[in-house]
């Protein structure tokens, strides 16, 4: 009966002495080494992903100045062609205008002068006694040069009308478009900026994110490196 008690309190003493063993048993070359390796290991990484995150705190700053230049070129773009629409409104569009105008207006006062002077010539010739030849000649080359200035005066009264009525609304529909492109211009490169400096700051973001969990796991190891 005794003997029965007493093996089952050996075994029991054994497999505690055998756990406490296990447990105070110094650790390996191997597993030391492996320690040492995961370690090294993660200071490398943690090394390389400080790096990482400096070179997007750098990329974020050439980024914001490289922005800033474009918004201000397209700021430029924007005066610029307001300033050529107002200068065509104000100055370009009514010069032309009154210039063609004026000369319209002095081929007209030229073909009203050719006109006089053939009547003139007509008279002239009515009250002469010259031979038919020389008045004839006289009087068609005064009547080819009114003639002449009539046509021209038709010329330009079309050119006036498609200055008028044509040119120069296309023209000023043309700096219009190129005022609503760099407006649009401006616009988008705000926007882009915006997307672009929140994309650098979830980056940035990120790369610190990935630094706290290299810390972490680079503390645990060598916190295990010690045990």
């Amino acid at each position: 009966m005794k003997t029965a008690l007493v093996l089952p309190l050996l075994a029991t003493l054994f497999v505690g002495c055998a756990s406490t063993s296990a447990k105070e048993a110094p650790p390996t070359a191997s597993t030391m080494n492996a320690d040492k390796n995961k370690v090294d290991e993660l200071e490398r990484k943690l090394k390389l992903a400080r790096a990482r995150l400096e070179i997007k705190h750098l990329e974020e700053k050439a980024f914001v100045q490289s922005q800033e230049n474009q918004v201000r070129f397209a700021e430029a773009a924007v005066a610029m062609a307001e300033a050529k629409l107002a200068k065509f409104r104000e100055v370009d569009a009514p010069n032309k205008l009154a210039s063609a105008e004026l000369d319209l207006q002095t081929s007209r006062d030229r073909a009203q002068e050719a006109q006089d002077e053939l009547a003139q010539i007509e008279i002239m010739y009515a009250e002469q006694d010259l031979d038919d030849l020389t008045a004839e000649f006289v009087v068609s080359r005064g009547r080819r040069s009114a003639e002449r200035a009539q046509a021209r005066i038709a010329i330009e009264e079309t050119s006036f009308q498609a200055l008028r009525e044509r040119e120069l609304p296309q023209e000023e529909a043309q700096l219009e478009l190129a005022l609503d492109k760099a407006r649009t211009e401006l616009q988008n490169t705000s926007l882009e900026g915006e997307i672009g400096l929140q994309g650098k700051a979830v980056a940035i973001e990120e790369a610190q994110d990935q630094i706290v969990k290299l810390e972490q796991e680079l503390a645990e190891a060598k916190q295990g490196a010690r045990s």
